[in-house]
């Protein structure tokens, strides 16, 4: 079942999806602090692999030293450059790529071409910079602030079990991500919602599961929904699939949880899934994906050939849904950018409501009453019951002659 049995009134204004000044508060106060999640255990399994990207305009390399995960600015402290461009590799040292200055996995140097050139030398100077850098079952997190809370506690709300949802007997199939011309909070506020389902999903979720299926769960640092899914053929042949490979129990549900302010866990019995959303600008941001699904490690061919071709299903389904929610990522922004409306938020969006609360009062900005009937932040006056009958409260309903 839902909260609320009620609209909800919008609490953003559209200066929230397109102010540069509130952007930079965002990153401030939202984003600093929190932990994100930028790769899966396995990508950096072996010493030398690491993997390099851009955290809110900051160069990261994430690297495997000598079995030690560590997280650095892909910054050479010598002339600037880049310690690596490329995107993911292998190598024996962490080497920068510009003069060759080579480093240990505490920062500090450890061979520099010519070094008597560079007498007396400026140890505290000379250190790579160092980020934190955390794991959770399978998936590594990074946070950019040290006074940040720990992991642990950033993903609090969450038990310690779902750390080990992400491990065997699931394995990671698919990593992929793709940039939206949008404001990362049009991404997060689609995915809090069911209702866009039949519009946007015809072919793969179809439509919107019943309420009386439905559990939402509202907090102040997170939301999750729960709810039973349908025992039609895709069902029916999921739960088929988790009995033949074995090593997980056949529940027949779907979670979601959303870590404000933006990363994603999602679960079914064959899947496990992580999401971000990374602002990238005031009107732009980058959503990652990693997709975990069930893959039985004990050797046995009828188990391979079933595993097999049930991966490829799951990433198929994953990235068509991915490009389907994404196709309206646009077109919600412009609106928003020339809307004069305040807009209203469904019972079985109540999450979205959660969701900007929690952005608010992070930013520091008023809430304000939040019942059915109060005025939307901005002032604007509320929407009428007529919005809801089929007339506009502002002009006469349009008639086609015959």
């Amino acid at each position: 079942m839902f909260t609320h049995q009620h609209h909800l009134r919008y609490l953003l204004r559209s200066e929230h999806y397109t102010s540069e000044s509130h952007y930079r508060t965002e990153l401030e106060r939202l984003f600093r602090p929190a932990w994100h999640p930028v790769a899966a255990a396995s990508q950096l399994a072996r010493p030398g692999d690491f993997i390099t990207f851009e955290l809110f305009g900051t160069p990261i390399l994430l690297r495997n030293m000598d079995g030690e995960l560590c997280c650095f600015l892909n910054v050479c402290p010598h002339r600037h450059a880049r310690l690596s461009d490329r995107p993911k590799g292998r190598s024996p040292t962490l080497r920068c790529q510009f003069h060759g200055w080579e480093y240990q996995k505490d920062g500090r140097t450890a061979r520099i071409p010519e070094a008597r050139l560079f007498r007396p030398w400026d140890r505290e100077n000379s250190c790579l910079r160092k980020f934190r850098v955390a794991t959770w079952g399978e998936i590594v997190f990074v946070c950019l602030d040290r006074a940040a809370p720990r992991l642990s506690e950033f993903l609090a709300p969450l038990p310690e079990s779902w750390g080990r949802c992400f491990e065997p007997p699931f394995r990671l199939a698919a990593v992929y991500h793709q940039d939206f011309a949008c404001n990362w909070k049009v991404v997060i506020e689609t995915s809090l919602e069911s209702y866009h389902v039949a519009c946007l999903h015809p072919k793969t979720f179809k439509e919107c599961p019943p309420e009386e299926v439905c559990d939402h769960n509202l907090h102040a640092r997170y939301s999750s929904l729960r709810c039973d899914v349908p025992q039609d053929y895709a069902g029916r042949f999921m739960n088929a699939s988790v009995r033949m490979l074995g090593g997980q129990a056949v529940t027949k549900k779907y979670e979601n949880h959303n870590i404000y302010p933006h990363v994603f866990f999602a679960r079914m019995d064959v899947y496990r899934q992580v999401q971000i959303v990374v602002p990238t600008s005031a009107t732009t941001c980058r959503h990652y994906s990693w997709l975990y699904t069930l893959w039985n490690g004990r050797r046995n061919p009828l188990r391979w050939l079933l595993a097999r071709p049930l991966q490829g299903i799951v990433v198929h389904v994953g990235k068509q849904v991915f490009r389907e929610d994404g196709s309206i990522y646009e077109a919600v922004q412009r609106g928003i950018e020339a809307s004069p409306f305040p807009g209203v938020i469904g019972a079985r969006e109540e999450r979205i409501h959660d969701f900007q609360r929690f952005v608010l009062e992070r930013c520091g900005y008023p809430v304000g009453d939040a019942g059915p009937g109060a005025p939307w932040i901005n002032g604007a006056a509320p929407v009428s019951d007529s919005a809801f009958n089929g007339e506009c409260a502002a002009c006469e309903p349009t008639r086609i002659r015959p």
